[in-house]
Order: C-alpha cells, then sequence, then structure tokens
C-alpha cells in the first residue's frame, strides 16, 4: 500500500457518512497507524499528530501541534512545501503522491516519502492529512543495486575465457548479494555438443565458478571443475530453472530444504552452511540456456525478496552474454587452429641435399588463427620448392584460403611453372575471394645439384641467410605486389647458397610486436640465427621461437633449411 492508498483510506473513513463507524474507531485508526501522520488545518496549522509521525521526526505533540511546517523542520524546504499544501492540495484539492523527501533524523540521513491528501466535508476542504514513510533502506537498496550493476558493465568480461568470466560474477556478487555463489554451465555447451532434450535426458552440468565468504560456519564443498549429473526426469534447481528458463526464490530455510528435497545431499550441505534464503537463475544469451547461477545468504541476515531477483537475473544475463562470448570464440577458433593444422604438412619430406626443420605456432593472445602457412614440395628433377606464406586477417575464411593456396602453389610446382608464373596464378585465386582478402608469399626453388636458388616474393618479408661462419645476412629480394591487389609483376632473383648454410623462410609473427619496429626484430632474428646451436636445425629451430616467440600475438610459422656441405648428386 502505497502513501496515496493509506491516506484515502483515513481521509473516507473519517468522513464517510455511510458506515457506523465510532469516534474511538477512528482515534484507533488514526493514532496506532504505522504510517506517520499528521493533520493540518486550511492555514496549515498542525492539529493532530500519531504517534509515529512523532516517533519519526523526534518530537513532542506540544512543539509540533499549532504551528506550521516551517516553524518546527528547518531542514526540508518547507516554504516550497506550504506553497504546494496551500494551492494545490487546499485551494485545488489535488493530493500530493509519493514525494521523496531527505531530512536527519536522529542524526542520521533519512529517505522520506511524502504525501498529502485534502480531507473534506460536504464538498468543502477542511484540511489536509499528510502521510511520511521512512524508505532509506530502500532507497540504499536500489542505489547498491544500481552501482552493482554499473560495476557489472566494467568488471564481467574482461576476457574471452569462460572460467574468469564466470569467476568475475562471482566476485561482483560476494559479498554484497550474496555470501555463496555458484556458476554451473552445462557440459554439453562446454563440451560444444547438442544441447540434451527437455525433460528427457540427463543432464550434466560443470561449475566453473564458486565464491564462498563464510567465517563461522563450514563452506559447502563445491569445487571447480566439479561434473554433476540430474537423473531424468529433473524437477528441481538447478535443473527446473535451466528447463523453463525462469529464476526461483527459496526466501526461508523450510523453502530451501523444500526446493532441495529431490537432492537430499545438497539440501543439507545447503542448511548445515546456514543457508537461509536462495537464488537461482538462467545463464540465457541469444535463446540460448548455457547454465545456472545460484545466490545464497548464511551471514547475511536479510531474506532475499523479488528485488534481489531481478537484480541477480540482471547480473546473471550480463554474464551470460559475456560468457556465450567466450564459448563462441573458444569453439571457433578451435575449429580453426584445427583446420589450418589439418592444412599444414604433417612430415616434411626428405629432400636429398637439405636438411630441413620447421615450426607451427599458433597465436597465443588474437581472438582468432590467422593463415599463416608453409610447405616443402619436392621434385622430379631434383630440385625442392620451398614456401612460406601469410594470408592476412584472423577467422576459418583465411585458414581455408591458405589451404587452398598451398595446394595451388604445390600443383603449378610440380607441373613445371615457374616461380615468377605460380605467383602470378595465387594472386588470382586470392583476388576471387573479394578485394578486402589480401595475402604474402615467399617461393624459394632450390637446386642441390648447383647450390643456385631462385627466390620470388609477394609483399612478403626477406628470408634470413646465416652462414657456416655464423654471420647472418638478409636476401634483398624484389618485394612484389601482395597476392590478389592486382596484376603486379613479381620479379625474381637468383642466388647462390653456400655449403652449410642455412635459409631461414618465416612469417610476420615471429618479428612484429606492439610499439617495436620491424628492424628491431629482424635484428633479434639475426642475432639469434648467428648465436643458436649449430648442430642441430631442431635446436636451432626451438632456439629462434623461445627467443622471439614467447610472447606473439600472431601465427608464426618458420622454415629452416641448410645446404649439404658436399653437392648432392
Amino acid at each position: 500500500m502505497n502513501g496515496h492508498d493509506v491516506i484515502r483510506d483515513v481521509t473516507e473513513s473519517s468522513l464517510s457518512d455511510s458506515g457506523p463507524v465510532s469516534l474511538r474507531e477512528l482515534d484507533a485508526l488514526f493514532d496506532q497507524s504505522p504510517a506517520a501522520l499528521v493533520f493540518r488545518d486550511r492555514e496549515l496549522r498542525a492539529r493532530r499528530t500519531n504517534a509515529a509521525f512523532r516517533r519519526l521526526f523526534g518530537l513532542p505533540d506540544e512543539a509540533i501541534i499549532g504551528h506550521l511546517p516551517s516553524e518546527f523542520d528547518a531542514e526540508m524546504d518547507m516554504a516550497l512545501v506550504e506553497r504546494i499544501l496551500a494551492e494545490q492540495v487546499i485551494d485545488r484539492g489535488v493530493p500530493v503522491v509519493d514525494v521523496h523527501v531527505k531530512r536527519s533524523v536522529a542524526g542520521e540521513r533519512r529517505v522520506l516519502l511524502w504525501s498529502a491528501h485534502p480531507v473534506t466535508e460536504n464538498g468543502q476542504v477542511l484540511g489536509t492529512l499528510c502521510f511520511f514513510k521512512d524508505i532509506t533502506s530502500q532507497a540504499t537498496s536500489l542505489r547498491q543495486a544500481h552501482d552493482l550493476l554499473e560495476r557489472a558493465g566494467h568488471q564481467i568480461g574482461t576476457t574471452l575465457d569462460i572460467y574468469r568470466t564466470a569467476a568475475e560474477l562471482t566476485d561482483l556478487a560476494v559479498p554484497g548479494l550474496a555470501d555463496h555463489v555458484t556458476v554451473g554451465l552445462l557440459d554439453q555447451v562446454l563440451q560444444g555438443e547438442d544441447l540434451p532434450r527437455p525433460g528427457s535426458d540427463p543432464l550434466r552440468f560443470r561449475r566453473v565458478a564458486v565464491r564462498d565468504i563464510s567465517k563461522t560456519r563450514g563452506k559447502v564443498g563445491y569445487k571447480v571443475g566439479d561434473l554433476f549429473t540430474v537423473p531424468a526426469p529433473v524437477t528441481g534447481p538447478p535443473s527446473s530453472v535451466l528447463l523453463r528458463g525462469k529464476p526461483l526464490l527459496a526466501r526461508n530455510r523450510a523453502e530451501v530444504g523444500g526446493r532441495f528435497s529431490h537432492v537430499p545431499d545438497i539440501a543439507e550441505a545447503l542448511l548445515a552452511r546456514g543457508v537461509h534464503t536462495f537464488i537461482a537463475v538462467p545463464l540465457i544469451a541469444r535463446g540460448v540456456t548455457l547454465g545456472v547461477a545460484t545466490f545464497s545468504r548464511a551471514e547475511h541476515p536479510e531474506p532475499y525478496g523479488e528485488a534481489d531477483v531481478r537484480l541477480a537475473s540482471n547480473l546473471a544475463s550480463r554474464a551470460a552474454v559475456c560468457i556465450d562470448n567466450a564459448r563462441l570464440y573458444t569453439r571457433e577458433r578451435t575449429t580453426a587452429v584445427t583446420l589450418q593444422r589439418s592444412l599444414l604438412p604433417r612430415d616434411i619430406p626428405q629432400v636429398p641435399g637439405l636438411e630441413l626443420a620447421h615450426r607451427y605456432q599458433p597465436a597465443s593472445q588474437t581472438a582468432e588463427v590467422g593463415g599463416d602457412w608453409f610447405d616443402v614440395i619436392p621434385l622430379k628433377d631434383g630440385r625442392a620448392a620451398l614456401v612460406v606464406g601469410d594470408v592476412t586477417g584472423h577467422s576459418i575464411h583465411a585458414a581455408a584460403l591458405m589451404g587452398q593456396l598451398r595446394t595451388t602453389s604445390a600443383a603449378l610446382a610440380r607441373l613445371g611453372h615457374p616461380p615468377e608464373e605460380i605467383m602470378t596464378q595465387l594472386s588470382g585465386v586470392v583476388s576471387g575471394h573479394g578485394e578486402e582478402t589480401g595475402a604474402t608469399c615467399l617461393y624459394a626453388l632450390y637446386d642441390p645439384a648447383s647450390r643456385r636458388c631462385r627466390l620470388t616474393s609477394a609483399g612478403h618479408l626477406p628470408p634470413a641467410l646465416r652462414y657456416p661462419d655464423g654471420r647472418v645476412d638478409f636476401i634483398d629480394v624484389p618485394g612484389g605486389v601482395l597476392l590478389g591487389v592486382g596484376q603486379g609483376r613479381h620479379p625474381a632473383t637468383d642466388i647462390d647458397l653456400p655449403a652449410g648454410s642455412v635459409l631461414a623462410l618465416y612469417t610476420d609473427g615471429l618479428i612484429e610486436h606492439p610499439g617495436q619496429d620491424i628492424t628491431t626484430g629482424m635484428s633479434r632474428l639475426a642475432r639469434t640465427l648467428a648465436a643458436g646451436p649449430a648442430r642441430s636445425l631442431d635446436e636451432l629451430c626451438d632456439s629462434v621461437l623461445v627467443s622471439l616467440g614467447a610472447h606473439a600475438r600472431d601465427d608464426i610459422a618458420l622454415l629452416l633449411a641448410r645446404t649439404a656441405t658436399e653437392t648432392a648428386r
């Protein structure tokens, strides 16, 4: 009942001619009302107060009776109050309903709800009955809820990690909203499987976050990573919450026990923990129910109400979107990495006159994998083609295009096409995927018999050459235009590779880092190649990745080829 309803009931009962209401009953109604009431005459002087009013304002009756509002309360804007009462309530008979006002009561700042209603008899306004209600606790709760929701926008979803996002929800909700919070997701969601059919299949839940601040009682023995199965048919939380898509509220210990009657071990654990009130809300994002978040109180004395359910649901809704973002990211990235790895060569073929080693490292911090690739293509005449490339962008599409380029380059090389022509053909493949798609590529055709190497580049970084004495240079290969950006030329250059030298082909993820000039990365690569192990090419690969790839934000493809010390025959 709001202030308007209270005043209307009192005034209508006081002056009604239709019912047999005695003065004693009217006095009892006025004096015993929990609402703080004061009756003022047409001149706005107080004529009667009740005990609730005197307690609220902390004044005796003699300090109020006969006085105007401005004569006993200097905190509120009483000039405005008196003007509203006189012009709106007394003169026009229009009530004032639920106005928020602030004042100090017993040294504490309080928020009051003020209403005023005209009191009439035979159509004449006799005065006004004013109502005050202390809503400080409700106002504080609303402010705290608003603050919590505002913080949720900044503190939930800071990463694309499902477990971390769920933990951010529990960290935010404890201790302001709950003493104990858990987040459980359907294991099928985490595994990328189809969701179970409602009501027919068991539900497998995986706890991905738990927070408990109990100091006086034993904590509920829930752990992150726990898997628990609810057999069909499902009836209670969290299964019923998940299937119905609606929150569940238990206001007291009896309801907590009743909600978990089908799983007595959980009910006993919660009650032993001291839980006296409980909320379970579904985690729903983009029409998919991912799991359930539960909130409970033990140390916190206040039971949950509908406002708490709305707050918990809003927090869960925000967290669900972030969790779903992380889920979709994880699924797409796993798919892309799997696709990319499947398109890269599983085993490097043996090439007479060359020792080979390679490494591929997916990006560790980017949202998706890219289209980096490498290949070694033995040819019938004893020569071998060494290829590295990088499709621009990061997506499954980039990985798929990478596979197409690798297949095309291998086929053209085996057909005997020269490097310049192969680049032109690859550029046509890329351009067929749209103007926003591009790629770089470096193609090296090596003849072990002559140690002659013919190189051509489509906007790729220059290869490094480590000489037998440890000196490192970068080969000046004409840059050429990127694949897919037009009919540009890709001129080739020929060099002789000394016996025992190491040719290093790589993608930009190895040497490009935020805030660092590319020449710095190339210098680091040169120093690492020079200082690396001379005997084992695999060890040299590892030392390069350790030195330059530990914090890479892009994919890395690295291919090392060492020429034989004797001419291949």
